[in-house]
């Protein structure tokens, strides 16, 4: 995740401590592409889906919480995005008659938060980051994704499935392009 809140330079040293957290992020990445590919192809129930989508939140935010930030920033902003996650996957899991509308109101409100940082981080760390565009695009669909489900929230659960799963494998993809992008990162920025 890349922290819209930070000014710092991403110098070398930065750069390669960096670049050794890419395995987590290709594993999270990974993990939310088979999770998915997995809700669209299991025929749910809303309890059955609530439960498998806050585990995903807490394996998700856990992943959040182990990665550095890509753009060089404090490790805070990574913390609190996936403690907040983590929050949301536990209330999940202590709240297990969750209805189909509570369940679509939290899963559109966390891919909307979610798509704001990754628009306002790509946008203010263009310059450092050089996968920013993915980001951006990134951001957009999950927060175009986001506002369908609280929009509509009594929408069908076939529909709330679809977007669920649309939004963690683009959210998956992304965290594997980054990913294997921050292997390579020190070689990429300038002696500092």
């Amino acid at each position: 995740m890349l922290n819209p809140m930070s000014s710092r330079q991403l110098d070398r040293g930065a750069a390669e401590a960096i670049s050794k957290s890419w395995p987590i992020l290709v594993l999270s990445g990974l993990v939310s592409v088979v999770v998915g590919v997995l809700i669209l192809s299991i025929r749910w129930t809303v309890s059955d889906l609530a439960l498998f989508v806050a585990i995903f939140f807490i394996v998700r935010g856990a992943f959040q919480m182990l990665a550095l930030p890509i753009d060089g920033s404090g490790r805070s902003w990574n913390l609190f995005a996936g403690g907040v996650q983590l929050a949301v996957g536990v209330a999940f899991v202590a709240w297990p008659t969750v209805s189909l509308l509570t369940l679509a109101i939290f899963i559109g409100a966390w891919v909307i938060v979610a798509g704001i940082f990754d628009v306002s981080g790509a946008i203010s760390r263009r310059e450092q980051v050089k996968l920013w565009w993915l980001f951006l695009i990134g951001g957009i669909i999950e927060i175009a994704l986001g506002l369908v489900l609280l929009d509509r929230p009594d929408l069908s659960l076939a529909l709330a499935i679809a977007i669920a799963g649309v939004w963690a494998v683009v959210a998956g993809a992304v965290q594997i392009a980054v990913g294997f992008e921050l292997k390579h990162l020190p070689s990429r920025v300038g002696p500092g």
